[in-house]
């Protein structure tokens, strides 16, 4: 193998990939990148580790084909050190050195067989996709950002560790809870007349965001493959399994009573919350919201350290009620909100509380709601 790149495209192609990597396992080649040959103007960079798996072709100039996988780590630091100038690699097959040379710097780096490296998306089968649907970029990447925090992340095995996606009638849906809150956003989707229901990982989800900001793309075709979802752009297929079990049926989950309305601005409840949340016990996060009238009150107090308290203006339509939260969970549903007023609706104070978008015909976001269950008030 014998190949040209651009510094820059060298760096783009490690950038996508290199966080696939298992970064550590028995397997040793699960640490390295796969680079091979794949027409005389391309080359792939491929990564696994071997629950999430990744392609990224990109523009070379290949003198001679071949393949070799090389480690991530001492790859990135290479070329990041390199001059903007063509950077030329080089493969003796016998010995699996790599020669790195650019301007007058030279590397050798020795490198694993190709022959050892894991299948990769592109080659597990021939099969056409079991369903496919097309989206936009900035949809699907806005919808999952909206929901991923809601996620369980301390069960990485769980159904509730992932975002569940909903398609159905051109229409999707992302949510995801960890049993104390859920959040739910809906997004038009080019279903073709199909529908499916399946769960994420939150890793996959955090890596997607990660690789779509890379990419140019506008459109992501996402297609299911029996236990496996991939992510497909121009040069770009991002792969990982599935986790397998039946979503809690999350639309039972939701009020639809809570007569208690507030509307409030949410760039000032944030910075209350921010404000107050400094004196708050750190094994609670306990933030009490005292409604009164046109005043929402938030107070916290701590044992040990003291006690905190902020008032802002809001409307509602009803006298006055106290309702306690942990302010993390808060503070996630409003700054995930593209909105310049929430909706705040309440039943009791020990019920499900919902938090919505108020302005949602500017922004779109009126399919978009956060609950969180409250906790007790002291």
């Amino acid at each position: 193998m014998e190949i040209i790149l651009n510094k820059e495209d060298l760096l783009n192609g490690i950038k996508v990939v290199e966080k696939i990597t298992a970064q550590k396992g028995s397997q040793p080649v699960l640490s390295n990148i796969l680079i091979e040959t794949v027409s005389n103007n391309s080359v792939k960079f491929c990564a696994t580790d071997l629950n999430l798996s990744i392609s990224h072709k990109i523009s070379a100039q290949v003198q001679a084909e071949g393949k070799i996988t090389l480690s991530a780590k001492r790859l990135s630091e290479i070329a990041s050190r390199l001059d903007n100038k063509p950077v030329k690699l080089s493969l003796n097959p016998e010995s699996n050195i790599v020669t790195i040379s650019c301007a007058k710097a030279k590397f050798e780096l020795i490198g694993i067989n190709a022959n050892e490296f894991p299948k990769m998306v592109d080659e597990e089968s021939t099969e056409e996709a079991d369903k496919s649907f097309e989206i936009n970029k900035n949809t699907l990447i806005k919808g999952v950002k909206q929901v991923v925090f809601s996620a369980a992340y301390h069960e990485s095995t769980s159904i509730l560790s992932g975002v569940c996606f909903n398609i159905d009638s051109n229409t999707i849906e992302f949510v995801a809870t960890d049993g104390n809150r859920l959040t739910l956003a809906s997004k038009e989707v080019n279903s073709k007349g199909d529908s499916a229901n399946f769960i994420v990982p939150s890793r996959t989800i955090q890596e997607l965001i990660r690789i779509a900001s890379i990419v140019d793309d506008e459109k992501v075709t996402i297609k299911l493959k029996k236990t496996k979802i991939q992510f497909v752009f121009e040069n770009v297929v991002f792969q990982s399994k599935l986790i397998n079990g039946t979503y809690p049926k999350y639309q039972q989950l939701i009020p639809t009573g809570n007569d208690k309305i507030v509307y409030i601005d949410r760039e000032e409840l944030i910075g209350v919350i921010e404000r107050v949340c400094v004196m708050v016990n750190e094994r609670t996060n306990r933030i009490k919201f005292s409604f009164k009238e046109n005043t929402l009150e938030l107070s916290t107090d701590s044992p040990e350290m003291g006690s905190g308290k902020d008032f802002i203006d809001i409307s509602s339509n009803f006298d006055e009620i106290v309702i306690a939260f942990n302010y993390k969970y808060v503070l996630d549903s409003l700054k995930n909100m593209d909105t310049r007023k929430v909706k705040i609706e309440i039943a009791t104070s020990l019920s499900a509380t919902l938090f919505k978008p108020a302005d949602e015909n500017e922004n779109g976001d009126e399919s978009y709601v956060c609950l969180v269950m409250p906790v007790q008030v002291r």
